[in-house]
C-alpha cells in the first residue's frame, strides 16, 4: 500500500527524465529502476486487475517537447501551512530555483509580483497557492525572467533568474511481448504481433492523441475524448487511438483546471463541457487534441462559449 505524499514538485513536464539525465553514465540503470517501480505501483494498485502479468502489453509514443524546470519541492499539506507562502523542502540541480539561490527552508511568498501567501482553497478544498504558481510558470515563454519573493530566517528578499527549459527526446516504449492497439471498431482491446501491419482497408490510417502536452501559453488545456463515431474509446488509460482515414465525429470534454481566469468552477461547467468536433483523418498523420480557452468569452459558461475542442497540432508519422 502506497501513501499519497502531499508535496508538489514543480517540473512542468517529466521529473523522471530530468532525474535520469542528471546522472550521466547511470541513465539506463536509473530509467530501468524507475520504470520497474512504476509498474510495481500500478500492479499493486489494481490497475491491471484481472490480467496476468505475462499477458500485459502496451505502447507509449511521445513526440519531442520542451519542458520548463522550476525545480521546487514544496510542502502542500494544507492551506494553513501556506498562510505565509510555499515552504520549500528541496531544490533540484540545474533548475531555475537553484540558479536563483533558493534553498530548503525558504518560503516563496510571490512569483513575478503575484502573491502566493494566504490564498486559501479552491472549490474542491485544495490549496490554491501551488496551482497559482504552476499556472503562472506554464504561461511564461522560454528564458522568461522569473522573480520570487522569499523569506529566509525571517528576512524578506527577492531572487530572479531566466526560466530553465530542456528539450526531451521523442519516446517510443513497448511493454510486453505484443503491442497493444486501440482501433475504432468498438474501441475494444486487440493485439497484433510486433512489426505486423494493422488491417484498416485500402484507405490507410491515422491516429488521435489526447495526452496533455498542449502549450498553456496558447491557452490550450487538456481534453477528454469521450466517443468516436458514437463509440466509447477504450481500454481505460490509453490516450492514443488508431483510426481509418476519412471523416470521423468526436465527442470531447474539457479538462481546464479551475483558476485559469474562469469565474466559475468545474461543477458549473459540467453541463456544457461536451462538444462535437468533426475531423478528416489523412493517412499517416497524428492529430493532437486540446481544449482551447476562449479568452474573450470567459463568462459564457451556460452555453459553453468559453471553450472549444481543437486539433492544435498535426504530425506526419507512419501508421502501422
Amino acid at each position: 500500500m502506497y501513501t499519497t505524499m502531499k508535496y508538489c514538485f514543480f517540473l512542468i513536464g517529466s521529473s523522471l527524465m530530468a532525474s535520469a539525465l542528471a546522472q550521466g553514465s547511470d541513465v539506463e540503470q536509473r530509467m530501468r529502476d524507475e520504470m520497474q517501480l512504476a509498474f510495481v505501483r500500478m500492479l499493486e494498485s489494481g490497475t491491471f486487475e484481472g490480467h496476468a502479468s505475462d499477458s500485459l502489453s502496451f505502447t507509449l509514443d511521445e513526440p519531442s517537447r520542451r519542458v520548463t524546470n522550476l525545480g521546487l519541492l514544496v510542502d502542500s499539506t494544507s492551506a494553513q501551512r501556506m498562510s505565509d507562502g510555499l515552504h520549500v523542502l528541496g531544490v533540484s540541480p540545474n533548475s531555475t530555483a537553484q540558479h536563483m539561490g533558493v534553498r530548503a527552508g525558504d518560503v516563496v511568498t510571490s512569483v513575478n509580483g503575484t502573491p502566493l501567501a494566504a490564498l486559501g482553497v479552491d472549490a474542491q478544498g485544495r490549496p490554491r497557492a501551488p496551482a497559482v504558481l504552476r499556472e503562472h510558470i506554464a504561461e511564461l515563454a522560454d528564458e522568461a525572467r522569473v522573480e520570487f519573493g522569499l523569506l529566509r530566517d525571517g528576512k524578506a528578499f527577492t531572487a530572479a533568474a531566466p526560466l530553465v527549459s530542456v528539450m526531451l527526446p521523442p519516446i517510443h516504449l513497448q511493454v510486453g511481448r505484443d503491442e497493444l492497439v486501440a482501433d475504432n471498431n468498438g474501441f475494444s482491446q486487440s493485439r497484433k504481433p510486433r512489426d505486423e501491419s494493422v488491417s484498416v482497408g485500402s484507405t490507410g490510417c491515422g491516429r488521435l492523441n489526447w495526452f496533455d502536452v498542449a502549450p498553456r501559453q496558447q491557452h490550450l488545456f487538456a481534453a477528454n475524448l469521450l466517443s468516436i463515431d458514437g463509440n466509447t474509446p477504450g481500454p481505460h488509460g490509453i490516450t492514443r487511438y488508431q483510426l481509418s482515414a476519412g471523416e470521423h465525429t468526436l465527442k470531447i470534454g474539457e479538462n481546464i483546471e479551475d483558476g485559469n481566469r474562469l469565474p466559475f468552477s468545474s461543477r458549473l461547467r459540467h453541463e456544457n463541457d461536451i462538444k462535437t468536433l468533426t475531423i478528416t483523418v489523412v493517412p499517416n498523420t497524428t492529430y493532437y487534441l486540446a481544449a482551447r480557452l476562449n479568452m474573450d468569452k470567459l463568462t459564457e459558461w451556460k452555453d459553453g462559449g468559453y471553450w472549444d475542442p481543437v486539433v492544435w497540432k498535426e504530425v506526419s508519422e507512419d501508421c502501422h
